[in-house]
């Protein structure tokens, strides 16, 4: 049960939804965003109003799960970087918005638990007509693994900008974190609609550096074998 896998609109069972899957909250500005370079991505963290948080529920989802961080795998060319393969395309890069299951109090203590985790995927594709995302300079400032910053303005980074609120069409299946130690414990859901970054913008994560000191530009899972796990897709 091992991720990511490449996914088909062709193979996979089509699931009509019996509630939608919904954000709750995720059009509100946060209060502080943190981004730290843990010398495999870049993590972004966030505190919100009135203790506030972002909820992700309905669709295939059991239950509540609050969001985590959101993080980024990117490549060093076009083409690749993106981990979910669809249709066989493979794009530039994948962004995931990780949630834990409001049943644990943590993402830590529910890691490990076998209904723990969601994790929301976007794609992105290069575009110039691609909009320029406020957040993505904080990126100068966390050039070395282990660096981290605030962001001055935490306002850019407001979600519903960036993931849009369509949600459907979008792949689900049961898997894996992509990085050690792959916990089988995510409920992926996957979206078929593309974002769009630019080329400039893609350099600007393709510059930071990893532990060793070299540059971060290959940072994605290779595709891992399905072992004929069932993917369901709402349309």
């Amino acid at each position: 049960m091992q991720s990511p896998i490449a996914l088909s609109t062709r193979d996979a069972s089509p699931r009509a939804e019996l509630q939608p899957l919904e954000l709750l909250s995720f059009e509100i500005d946060p209060t502080e965003v943190t981004v730290r370079n843990d010398g495999h991505t870049v993590i972004y963290t966030f505190q919100w109003p009135n203790g506030q948080s972002i909820v992700a529920r309905g669709g295939p989802l059991e239950g509540e799960f609050q969001l985590d961080s959101i993080h980024f795998h990117w490549g060093a060319a076009s083409g690749r970087g993106a981990e979910h393969v669809i249709d066989e395309r493979r794009r530039e890069m994948e962004v995931h918005m990780v949630f834990y299951s409001r049943k644990y109090e943590s993402f830590q203590q529910a890691k490990t638990q076998t209904d723990g985790l969601a994790v929301l995927a976007f794609i992105f594709t290069t575009s110039a007509s691609a909009p320029k995302y406020g957040w993505i300079p904080a990126l100068n400032e966390v050039q070395q693994a282990g660096a981290s910053y605030t962001l001055p303005n935490p306002s850019v980074f407001n979600i519903q900008q960036l993931i849009g609120t369509s949600r459907r069409p979008y792949f689900c299946y049961r898997g894996s974190l992509t990085v050690a130690p792959y916990h089988e414990t995510v409920n992926w859901v996957v979206h078929e609609r593309e974002l769009l970054i630019s080329e400039d913008q893609l350099d600007m994560f393709r510059s930071l550096r990893a532990a060793d000191g070299t540059f971060l530009r290959e940072n994605h899972r290779p595709l891992q074998t399905s072992n004929d796990r069932t993917v369901f897709y709402y349309r």
